[in-house]
């Protein structure tokens, strides 16, 4: 089984180069900005760090997640194209053990990205002359956590052997969780709108926020509870499915 991860690791090393250099560019420049409000252009400017912080992390927690898993999601296609999906069935590992090798290499992906998310977080908190948040850790945990529905592409490319079909079957199944979530920012919003102005007499983005940040802090802390549980209930039900679709044998 070794051998099978060292493959796919071998076969998405240009992909995982090209996030790295995007993603160390990225953080560099995030950097420089952060340093630029005490020894650059934007000294003396108010706030800025405070709204930039954020929001420099949390993008940057974005090209590592995302992106290291990015190089992973059309190895099925090659695979069938090359012939290669057709001749493992004839190597001498049983198919749990390949399905299984997949699952390592996404998980492989997934951790890496995590380390280069808090890494980000460090270096930029360094470049602001601010410490380490701890919420900021819970939240890039939390998005890793969420990132695992990506291992959901090895089951649909081994059904439908083709990564465009795959990403409009999962953009209609999720379709109505979109609609439902955007119903619900939406509704949110308005709710924090009100709030605002019954408790400080108008709406801004500093009221709201005093409104909106309690909220979030609770989902945060309960979302950091039931990562683990729903990170191993969603590995093994696409593994189970990633085994089933295996041994139907599409050519």
């Amino acid at each position: 089984m070794k051998g099978l991860i060292y493959r796919e690791l071998y076969l998405i090393r240009k992909t995982t180069v090209t996030t790295l250099l995007v993603y160390f560019v990225f953080v560099a420049m995030m950097s420089l900005v952060c340093i630029s409000t005490y020894a650059g252009n934007l000294k003396g400017e108010e706030g800025v760090i405070e709204i930039f912080y954020p929001q420099a992390y949390f993008y940057a927690a974005c090209i590592a997640l995302v992106g290291m898993g990015y190089g992973h999601n059309d190895i099925i296609q090659k695979d069938y194209q090359s012939r290669w999906q057709l001749f493992s069935y004839t190597l001498p590992v049983s198919d749990k053990k390949i399905i299984a090798s997949k699952f390592i290499v996404r998980g492989i992906l997934l951790l890496a990205g995590l380390v280069l998310a808090i890494l980000a977080e460090v270096i930029i908190a360094a470049a602001a002359k601010m410490p380490v948040s701890t919420d900021h850790i819970k939240n890039i945990l939390i998005i890793g956590a969420l990132m695992t529905v990506g291992f959901s592409e090895i089951p649909l490319m081994l059904r439908f052997k083709n990564q465009n079909k795959a990403a409009i079957i999962t953009l209609l199944a999720c379709a109505p969780i979109l609609a439902a979530f955007v119903y619900f920012a939406w509704k949110f919003t308005k709710f924090c709108m009100a709030e605002a102005t019954r408790l400080y007499g108008e709406a801004t983005d500093v009221t709201m926020a005093k409104v909106f940040e309690p909220y979030f802090e609770k989902a945060r802390n309960i979302g950091f509870i039931a990562a683990p549980f729903f990170v191993v209930g969603v590995v093994a039900l696409f593994y189970v499915w990633a085994l089933k679709e295996y041994r139907r044998r599409r050519y």
